[in-house]
């Protein structure tokens, strides 16, 4: 089995009896967003979001509140559905681990949660998703938001 095949039981377990689970989230971000971003260039974000959809669909959580609370339970963000419609799903993530706090560099940087948020909404409600990120604190806003487009 290759690391690309682990289930989240899996990767959950730790040895680790003095640090523990938690990592601080500046060496996240190092990997994140420099690393990454020196790694694959401008294609990082796409390589993102292709990543997030993959892991989103395999969660195994059955429902939007399931997603919600483990968005939250793994400390990605603090989620809010804003707007669930036939056609769309807006949700909020406020204390974003990606971008809260960081800088205006003008642009959104949150492309895994991004495909997460598709990925898994794709998974429970049977259809089509392309969420996007409409506000971010890498473009200057206080939270992050996806919109999912349902077909």
């Amino acid at each position: 089995m290759g690391f690309g095949e682990l289930k989240i039981s899996e990767i959950d377990k730790s040895e680790r009896k003095k640090l523990g689970v938690d990592i601080p989230v500046t060496l996240f971000r190092l990997i994140r967003l420099i690393g990454m971003g020196k790694l694959l260039g401008d294609s990082s974000g796409a390589a993102l979001y292709t990543v997030g959809k993959t892991v989103g669909e395999t969660l195994g959580v059955k429902t939007a509140e399931e997603l919600l609370k483990l968005v939250e339970d793994l400390k990605i963000g603090i989620p809010k559905v804003v707007e669930m419609s036939d056609k769309r799903i807006i949700v909020d993530v406020f204390e974003c681990v990606t971008c809260s706090g960081i800088p205006n560099i003008g642009e959104v940087v949150c492309h895994f949660e991004a495909g997460l948020i598709a990925g898994a909404l794709g998974k429970i409600l049977g259809k089509g998703t392309k969420t996007t990120e409409t506000k971010c604190w890498g473009k200057g806003d206080k939270v992050c938001e996806f919109e999912t487009l349902l077909f």
